[in-house]
């Protein structure tokens, strides 16, 4: 984990909009995030299922589908992305940005050996020989902890445990030495012991290269553990903005304390139950007035009829740096957890 602010960010979002084009008519899914990160520091993006998370990773990778419709800038090192034509997109994507994604099963392909998918990837960006990129990827598959990398780099994907097919998808992610890193979902269905392998492998590898990471992530607890600044979204929108302190010790947006409140906390007194967060999340599009959290915040009563009708944007906390929070109550809610 880096210490935040003291270099300049290589990644830059800026009013990042994503429309998906249905039979039923337009649907927002991302509604003007901004966000960074800069060379060893690691930016965690949380919220529920369907808060914009991972399309707002795709859309920085290029990877949404024909129908989606991408507006804002996406800017690597200054350069704008979005909108680049594919065979230019396609030089910077698994080069300068790599993306470790959450189904490792999926991610490879099954017909072939692992060490000829490292493989190929390195291929995809240097002009070396077969021989050449299979010894790249056997020390890669070494790196990131495959052991007997050299005699394993010839089984397939379904020879292999969820923890060691996630470690080659990393592997695969890392064998171009990529500036940025976003990972999704990393440890999703891995047990505890792995989970923490495999976040310190990221963390191993984030401190040798100086990688900017970008996780995305439910899990709290690895939040905390492992991020610089994090990004709190809800409905497709930013919801609280702030450093990893900011927002476990004095997060400032209902729906963040929500989700603390959910989560086993070995810092504060313990309580007979943990809380949880009445209602379900917005359908994409459903709300177009007032505050996406609105229907399940147990504060609207004392604010009124704006958390109905205006939308609340970002606005920075008072004396806490660049924390920042897109809730009218004007004030920390009471603690909830």
């Amino acid at each position: 984990m880096a210490e935040p602010g003291l270099t300049a960010p290589i990644l830059e979002v800026h009013d990042l909009h994503v429309t998906f084009t249905t039979e039923g008519g337009p649907v927002p899914a991302v509604d003007g995030i901004d966000f960074a990160v800069a060379p060893g520091e690691t930016l965690a993006i949380v919220g529920e299922s369907g808060s914009g998370k991972s399309v707002s990773s795709a859309a920085v990778m290029g990877l949404l589908p024909s129908n989606a419709q991408v507006t804002g800038e996406v800017l690597l090192d200054g350069r704008e992305l979005n909108g680049l034509p594919g065979d230019e997109l396609r030089k910077i994507r698994g080069n300068d940005i790599a993306m470790v994604f959450q189904d490792a099963l999926s991610a490879l392909n099954p017909y072939y050996t692992v060490g000829w998918q490292v493989a190929e990837a390195y291929r995809l960006h240097h002009d070396v020989s077969k021989k050449k990129a299979h010894e790249r990827a056997i020390e890669l598959l070494d790196k990131v902890g495959i052991p007997d990398a050299s005699r394993r780099a010839d089984s397939y994907p379904h020879e292999f445990s969820g923890g060691m097919r996630q470690r080659v998808v990393i592997a695969m992610a890392l064998v171009n030495d990529p500036r940025v890193l976003i990972a999704d979902e990393p440890t999703t269905a891995l047990d505890v012991t792995v989970q923490a392998q495999i976040m310190r492998l990221l963390d191993d590898v984030q401190a040798e290269f100086g990688t900017a990471l970008i996780l995305i992530s439910h899990d709290l607890g690895v939040v905390a553990e492992v991020a610089d600044d994090v990004l709190v979204m809800y409905a497709g929108r930013a919801a609280e903005r702030g450093t990893v302190r900011d927002i476990f010790f004095r997060a400032a947006h209902p729906y963040t304390l929500g989700l603390l409140g959910a989560m086993p906390r070995v810092d504060v007194p313990p309580k007979p139950r943990l809380t949880t967060i009445p209602g379900t999340p917005p359908t994409p599009g459903s709300i177009t007035t007032g505050c996406p959290f609105q229907p399940r915040c147990a504060y609207t009563h004392r604010v009124g009829e704006r958390c109905i009708t205006e939308r609340p944007e970002l606005t920075p906390r008072p004396g806490q740096g660049d924390h920042e929070a897109a809730c009218h109550l004007g004030r920390r809610p009471e603690v909830l957890l």
